[in-house]
């Protein structure tokens, strides 16, 4: 062997070398770049034309990261992995030579087991002489004796298997690269951890605000892409709103086409990881597919390798415990291999997304609903309008000539039959008003031609109105308005408003009671200024049951006492329809047989300062 004293610098020179390659190394911001210079340091100190550096993955496999000295090695050597059964064989084929390993041409002759790069050359006559199967490695260990990486060497630059001067030289290198390299890796994953983390957070920003599901594809997708560092993704929304289950978005806005086949494979498959808290990762090189079968795993590779993909991930998304859709990233051959902290962020943005997708499917199927109901209120509108328009015109013709035969010479009888047809008359045309005033304060489109309205005047105006019939039954109506009242609006609609709630009041009173309206306006500030309209009585109150469709259309309550009194059961739908076309809201409290509180607020007409 020999003794290297014609390899290059020794003592110092190797310490100063030593710590200018290590810091060379160290300053590289990618983990490639950093391993690179560490293999170059090797053929320039030790002696070599050749060295590789493999670091440990995840999967168990060494992935070659670094080649140095020679192109054609690095062509062929450079993204290759080695199994650890095949790393383990080469150990036991080897030669313990401290903490390197020699691996003899002798031990390995007759079969290419794919441990290193074969050199073209033709070997020294000397005993000790370099064939082209002899190899030279180190495990490059962490503290605790855990495999890290492993840096080989070939093509002694003398030609020669190393002397013991080398061979020292070589093992300091190995011990000071075992810690430069372990110190690569934890920068490495912890850059990554950052990375992702920083990407998640961004993706929530974008995604959180949208309520729907293309502007939520839209605006998560390139984060997910560059934090992903993936080339290709695509999108699959279960239940999309009506446009099929094999709705796909992909990374450049046109839709994806995939065979039947894969679509069926990804839709059970998604299912399944979603309901285990699993990635799929879809890669030749890793045979465990997790809750993917292996012959469907090799339908989806088959798919792949037609579009030129190397690796693909399948990101399940859902909330609780529905599966809402799939995510499909996808990697270029070269690409590397999907990490563990990755695969963790994956299953992070699966929830994340799938929460804001099942959000944003929800906003839809309410905005689609409102449509639907909107589009329903004006259908039924119209059609209210144009029924009571085709009513009105023969009840005209009825009752004029009711009036006609009003002073007419008859019998008792018929006088008694034209006065039945009079009086039902006057209620269909009553109905007919009715109909006509709901139909127009329904109308979404038509806007409130708003006036400074002075709530007081209206509400004597009621009173008046139901003079009659207040004293005919006994009751005390009182009126609380201390301060002049004014809300804004359109004073014939509050005006019906006040009529309906003072008569609705009167009407269900029990002889002798009590009917309290109060006028009130807010003291807040002008921007929120509201006032106030309360009618109390303490009549035949409401049951629980009749609160819950009270404003509903042609509406009749289940009391038995209040069924006798006439009416359309549309009077507190109008008010209602009024108060809410009108900014404000109207709330009731009542209990059965102890009267009912009526309370409409609207909104304050400006005043001047």
């Amino acid at each position: 062997m020999s003794d290297g004293s014609t390899t290059g610098p020794s003592g110092r020179d190797d310490q100063v070398g030593f710590e200018r390659i290590l810091s060379g190394a160290w300053s590289e911001q990618v983990l490639e770049d950093s391993m690179r210079i560490i293999a170059e340091g090797v053929c320039e100190l030790a002696g070599f034309g050749v060295a590789a550096l493999s670091v440990l993955r995840e999967n168990g496999d060494l992935e070659v990261v670094a080649v140095a000295g020679n192109k054609d090695a690095e062509a062929t050597l450079l993204g290759t992995t080695l199994r650890r059964s095949e790393f383990d064989q080469a150990l036991a084929d080897s030669v313990g030579w401290g903490t390197l390993r020699f691996v003899p041409h002798e031990a390995v002759a007759g079969r290419n087991d794919g441990l290193g790069w074969i050199p073209d050359y033709t070997p020294l006559e000397h005993a000790d002489a370099w064939r082209p199967l002899d190899l030279l490695f180190a495990p490059l260990l962490d503290d605790d004796g855990a495999l890290r990486g492993v840096l080989s060497v070939d093509l002694p630059l003398d030609g020669l298997r190393p002397g013991p001067r080398q061979q020292t030289l070589l093992r300091r290198y190995v011990d000071i690269s075992s810690r430069v390299v372990g110190a690569l890796l934890e920068r490495e994953r912890a850059a990554e951890q950052l990375r992702l983390a920083k990407a998640s957070r961004r993706i929530m920003r974008v995604a959180s605000g949208e309520l729907s599901l293309d502007q939520l594809i839209a605006v998560a997708r390139p984060e997910i892409i560059t934090g992903f560092e993936a080339q290709g993704m695509w999108l699959q929304a279960f239940d999309n709103y009506g446009r099929g289950p094999n709705t796909i978005y992909s990374t450049d806005d046109r839709a994806v086409v995939l065979p039947p086949a894969v679509v069926e494979i990804a839709n059970a498959t998604a299912g399944d990881a979603w309901a285990a808290g699993e990635v799929v990762v879809i890669s030749p090189e890793r045979p465990d597919a997790g809750v993917l079968t292996a012959p469907r795993r090799a339908a989806i590779l088959d798919y792949l390798a037609t579009i030129n993909v190397a690796t693909a991930l399948f990101v399940p998304l859902g909330a609780g415990d529905e599966c809402l859709g799939l995510m499909t990233l996808t990697r270029n051959p070269g690409s590397r291999e999907w990490s563990g902290a990755e695969l963790q962020w994956a299953r992070e943005v699966g929830q994340d997304l799938g929460r804001a997708a099942f959000n944003a499917r929800t906003f839809e199927r309410e905005r689609r609903l409102l449509e639907e109901v909107r589009t329903l209120e004006a259908y039924k509108s119209q059609l209210i309008s144009t029924i009571t328009h085709e009513f009105r015109a023969p009840l005209t013709g009825i009752l004029g000539y009711l009036e006609l035969v009003e002073d007419a010479d008859v019998d008792a009888d018929t006088r008694g039959a034209l006065n039945v047809v009079q009086r039902n008359a006057q209620r269909l045309e009553g109905l007919v008003v009715d109909l006509l005033l709901l139909s127009r304060v329904g109308d979404p489109h038509r806007p409130v031609n708003a006036s400074p309205v002075p709530l007081r005047q209206l509400v004597d105006n009621a009173v008046e109105l139901m003079s009659l019939e207040s004293g005919r039954r006994g009751l005390k109506v009182e009126v609380v308005a201390p301060d002049p009242v004014i809300a804004t609006g359109e004073a014939p609609e509050l005006d019906r408003v006040c009529l309906n709630l003072v008569s609705n009041a009167v009407k269900y009173s029990r002889q002798g009671g009590t009917v309290t309206i109060t006028l009130t306006a807010s003291t807040d500030g002008p921007a929120a200024a509201t006032v106030t309209l309360a009618v109390h009585d303490d009549g035949l109150g409401i049951s629980e049951e009749d609160r819950e469709g009270l404003f509903g259309e042609f509406f009749r309550s289940t009391n038995p006492e209040a069924l006798q009194q006439p009416g359309t059961g549309l009077g507190l739908a109008i008010v209602q329809r009024i108060v809410q076309r009108h900014g404000g809201r109207i709330e009731v409290d009542s209990r059965l047989g102890a009267g009912s509180t009526f309370t409409v607020t609207l909104p304050a007409s400006p005043t001047d300062d």
